[in-house]
């Protein structure tokens, strides 16, 4: 019987030890407009991919292992290097959610399609996917 997950804290305290959330294949987060906007010139060109052909997707840069974004150079540490500008995608996976527990027991991020936005069913916020 394999042994469960322990629950995240949920202000994230934890998250930078954990990271599991950032391992994933490529083409995992893609971004929004608002994301481009919020991220900026600077970084969309350090993290980003941008696809050639239509219909121009743009993707956070990922080598097959873990997100660009992901900053492994402290061993046991996993901060994320465009945390304030992060992408929707990322920002869905809050700390306890079932994306997140899924990543913790996988050791990447799975399958879920559970997520869960502030807000949802009370007519607030987008849709959950």
């Amino acid at each position: 019987m394999p042994m469960p997950v322990a629950m995240p804290d949920p202000d994230g305290a934890d998250c930078v030890a954990c990271g599991r959330c950032c391992h994933h294949g490529p083409r995992t987060v893609h971004l929004l407009e608002d994301d481009e906007a919020r991220m900026g010139k600077r970084l969309l060109e350090l993290y980003t991919d941008l696809d050639a052909k239509p219909p121009f997707m743009r993707f956070v840069k990922n080598e097959g292992e873990r997100c660009g974004g992901l900053d492994v150079s402290v061993p046991g540490s996993y901060p994320c290097a465009i945390y304030a500008s992060r992408p929707e995608d990322c920002r869905i996976v809050e700390p306890g959610s079932p994306a997140c527990l899924e990543a913790r027991e996988l050791g990447h991020l799975g399958k879920s399609l559970e997520f869960k936005r502030r807000g949802q069913g009370s007519g607030e916020g987008s849709p959950g996917y």
